[in-house]
């Protein structure tokens, strides 16, 4: 099995236009640079065939000094940038694509080589898609205190036990169930965790009186939202704001604070358009 690398970049003078509002078009540039040799950087150590599709022939120095390779894109868009690129590595032979956007914040290897493990067929991963029950709502709270990703991933054991995994792997898969049953009680069991949670609690102040409370207050299950600092509940859309009111009241009594949202689960993914 080949493996390519795609990474599409619209280039330096071009990235990162929705921060035109605050940040200065020099900004901007410097930090689509640095998001993409961090991207360019992470790859090539996942893999050796690494290749940037752009219109910008300007960044040709970077991507060589990266040891990937520029091609130059001639049609217009990220879909026709992809398109090209993914023509050109069948024509070479590739036999598995993997695309990565150029200002991915905290990309590690081990993100790379996950997706490359979960390949389950020659022909690439399986993938399907089911609605979110639309009677739910999912309430985050952020709190104040930052956490770095470096910071929580260094949290984590180098092994885990056998009757933890069993138990994540299990409760994955009564996740899926109770999202496509809609059944809010089982969601409640399936929403526990043995493998991050336990010891990044330590890294998020409160965290336990937070999840407490969210379920206290209605919702089905609360847990740590990834490597955190963020906490995710999820609850009937009658209680949300209830939900999301008594985790800030949490977080403030701890004294760490933290601003909550209600948000709506869409089943679409990601759309491109054009306008």
């Amino acid at each position: 099995m080949s493996i390519r690398i795609i990474v599409p970049h619209r280039g330096l003078a071009a990235a990162k236009t929705r921060l035109a509002m605050i940040l200065h078009p020099d900004e901007r540039m410097k930090l689509a640079e640095r998001l993409l040799r961090s991207v360019l950087a992470v790859a090539r150590q996942a893999c050796d065939d690494v290749v940037v599709i752009s219109p910008s022939a300007a960044l040709e120095p970077m991507v060589s000094a990266a040891g990937a390779r520029l091609v130059a894109q001639h049609g217009m868009g990220l879909n026709a940038g992809l398109e090209e690129a993914r023509a050109a590595a069948l024509a070479e032979g590739v036999t598995t694509l993997v695309v990565l956007h150029g200002d991915l914040p905290n990309l590690g290897t081990g993100d790379i080589q996950a997706l490359l493990d979960a390949l389950p067929t020659p022909d690439g991963p399986i993938a399907t898609r089911f609605a979110f029950p639309s009677a739910w709502r999912v309430c985050l709270l952020v709190p104040n205190r930052r956490l770095s990703t470096k910071e929580a991933r260094a949290a984590l054991p180098a092994s885990v036990s056998r009757a933890d995994a069993v138990f994540n792997l299990s409760h994955a898969a009564m996740l899926v169930a109770a999202v496509l049953r809609a059944d809010g009680a089982l969601l409640s069991m399936a929403m526990d965790d043995r493998l991050h949670q336990p010891v990044r609690a330590r890294l998020v102040p409160g965290l336990g009186q937070i999840l407490e409370a969210a379920r206290a207050a209605g919702a089905f299950g609360a847990a740590l939202s990834g490597a955190g600092p963020a906490v995710l509940a999820v609850a009937p859309a009658r209680l949300a704001a209830r939900v999301v009111g008594a985790m800030e009241e949490a977080a403030e009594a701890d004294g760490s604070g933290g601003r909550g949202r209600v948000l709506r689960v869409r089943a679409a993914g990601v759309q491109i358009r054009r306008s």
